[in-house]
């Protein structure tokens, strides 16, 4: 798009889930007329399903569905389409949980949870202190979600 410039843009806040650290610079059809949005990579591909749906652009500043509110609160285990177990701790005062995969090593220890849906893929985002560079790890469709 020739509206939107993508690169590393590791101090700007996300104009959706104000998450630091953006990809994508948008002036065009994501985002309503005369507005400028900054995206981490998930919220620019919610954004890019709204295009996909021919739906009007959203206002600025939507959040990620993140955790089911009945586990809001709670450890969690998740399973996804080829099996593998995420497992996560409480949320501390971030909104940040530990997080154990039971098949592989995640680079990571403390993550956010962006979108936690059973039928679509799981969202994370590491949380691993002040100084590590923060990234995304998205997996197969979730199958369920249990304490």
């Amino acid at each position: 798009m020739a509206d939107t410039q993508r690169g590393d843009f590791p101090n700007t806040p996300c104009s959706d889930c104000g998450e630091l650290g953006t990809t994508f610079q948008h002036t065009g059809r994501l985002v309503p007329e005369g507005e400028k949005g900054n995206f981490c990579l998930f919220c620019w591909k919610q954004r890019m399903l709204i295009v996909d749906r021919k739906e009007s652009p959203k206002p600025l500043g939507i959040k990620p569905p993140g955790v089911p509110k009945e586990f809001s609160d709670k450890t969690i285990k998740a399973t996804t389409q080829t099996g593998s177990i995420y497992e996560f701790g409480t949320p501390n005062k971030k909104g940040e949980r530990t997080v154990f995969c039971s098949t592989r090593d995640l680079g990571f220890a403390y993550c956010r949870i962006l979108s936690l849906i059973v039928g679509e893929d799981l969202w994370l985002k590491s949380a691993d202190g002040e100084t590590s560079v923060p990234h995304f790890w998205v997996t197969t469709r979730v199958v369920s979600i249990e304490e």
